[in-house]
């Protein structure tokens, strides 16, 4: 049950990432050090009958008994109860991707003023807003379960003049160019994300794409440099985000994940759901199959296949005719898969696609997310590494949160929030 308002009243040091999937609820209890987001409590929840799947309606009963479980273990292990909460979102109604807009200042020799990015911004997240409801409109024959809304955006870059800049407002100039990563999601989707939240007693501090959250963390300067992919492969589905250029592009997803390997190693072996899937978690853990082993095998590589097919396609979309970069980085449940990465590495990716030389597949660890560092010893796998993107990107508005600041972030803020209160038109 929902603990007292006032339990929770604890130092505002604190958050909790939320990482709501559709087979397990993902709960880490973190604080801020050094720059670090230093997590403290970990606590799992498998999902119910009543899974939370974004494109489909919801039992928030079901939703809240998972998440609840998922808290209480992450607040008892940290011995803390934060106030607020980073939830992520994904699934088929979400659209997350970088826009990019430029204006040519009367006055170049004043200083940039907040209003100027203010009016720059808005209309970038205006323009992005009607591409992302077109294309949902276009892809679901427009039945979806409500229009389109603003849930998260972050400026990814900034140039005055050409040249690169941390902060436009300290500047001069003419032409002032700005990439915003920009998150949108239907007003049900958001609706149930909020009902989620005021239920559990906690502040919904940010609401952010998990695609967005993970490719932050990840993007070390080499991957900024060079560019990645990062594919993530959870129950339902596949969640790919392209880094190109130094900035995060643009994330597609596509309806197949761990669930359908299940679905066809139950098919194949006259299983049950349950039993086929504790097959498969063993299988992906390397424990000896037995007499089995070749019927698994065989199950799991034909799935991989018809996944790498729908990765290609995919990085067709995302590609645009221009090169891909080369490092491709999985992670989720399914990247345990072994016949995953062997399946997408078979494929003579240069025939097709805009490859300089063959990509390079490997799973993304949390040892090398050095940004979140773990004093539990429980997040070790790929599945984890979401969670822990949630809980890098928790980790920066426990500082910004108190107050919308005078830098571009907290304009930003300011208007994401007037952005949201509009209708979008």
């Amino acid at each position: 049950m929902p603990q007292a308002p006032s339990a929770r009243r604890q130092p505002r040091t604190h958050v909790t990432a939320l990482d709501v999937g559709a087979q397990v609820i993902k709960a880490l209890v973190l604080k801020k050090e050094a720059g670090e987001a230093i997590v403290l409590g970990v606590g799992r929840s498998e999902q119910g009958p009543g899974q939370f799947d974004p494109g489909q309606p919801v039992d928030v009963e079901s939703v809240l008994e998972g998440c609840h479980a998922a808290l209480e273990a992450a607040e008892d292990m940290a011995e803390v109860i934060p106030t607020r909460v980073v939830v992520g979102i994904g699934g088929s109604r979400v659209r997350a991707m970088s826009n990019s807009g430029s204006r040519i200042r009367g006055r170049p020799q004043v200083r940039i003023s907040r209003r100027e990015l203010d009016d720059q911004v808005e209309g970038i997240q205006r323009r992005a807003l009607r591409e992302a409801q077109a294309r949902l409109d276009e892809e679901s024959s427009g039945e979806t379960d409500g229009a389109l809304r603003l849930v998260h955006s972050s400026i990814t870059g900034a140039k005055v003049d050409g040249q690169p800049v941390l902060d436009p407002l300290r500047y001069q100039g003419q032409k002032v160019e700005l990439t915003v990563f920009n998150t949108f999601a239907t007003e049900g989707q958001y609706a149930v994300i909020d009902e989620i939240a005021q239920a559990l007693d906690l502040e919904l501090l940010e609401t952010v794409a998990a695609p967005y959250a993970l490719a932050r963390l990840a993007s070390t300067p080499e991957v900024l440099e060079s560019g990645a992919i990062f594919i993530d492969i959870g129950a339902r589905t596949t969640t790919m985000s392209l880094v190109r250029n130094a900035v995060l592009e643009s994330t597609r997803m596509f309806e197949l994940g761990g669930r359908a390997f299940t679905r066809k190693l139950a098919h194949d072996m006259d299983l049950t759901l349950q039993l086929a899937e504790s097959l498969k978690l063993r299988h992906s853990a390397g424990a000896p199959g037995g007499q089995e082993e070749g019927v698994v095998r065989r199950a799991m590589g034909e799935s991989a296949e018809v996944l790498a097919q729908g990765v290609a396609l995919v990085l067709h979309d995302l590609a645009k005719g221009q090169p891909l970069p080369t490092a491709v980085r999985l992670c989720g449940g399914g990247a345990l898969l072994p016949e995953v990465i062997e399946q997408l590495t078979v494929l003579r990716w240069t025939d097709y696609l805009p490859f300089v030389q063959p990509p390079t597949f490997r799973q993304l660890g949390p040892e090398e997310l050095t940004a979140v560092h773990d004093t539990t010893g429980l997040l070790t796998s790929p599945a984890d590494v979401v969670p822990m993107g949630l809980a890098y990107q928790g980790c920066g508005q426990i500082e910004d949160a108190a107050a919308e600041g005078p830098g571009l972030e907290g304009m930003l803020r300011k208007v994401a929030k007037a952005f949201r209160g509009t209708d979008g038109s």
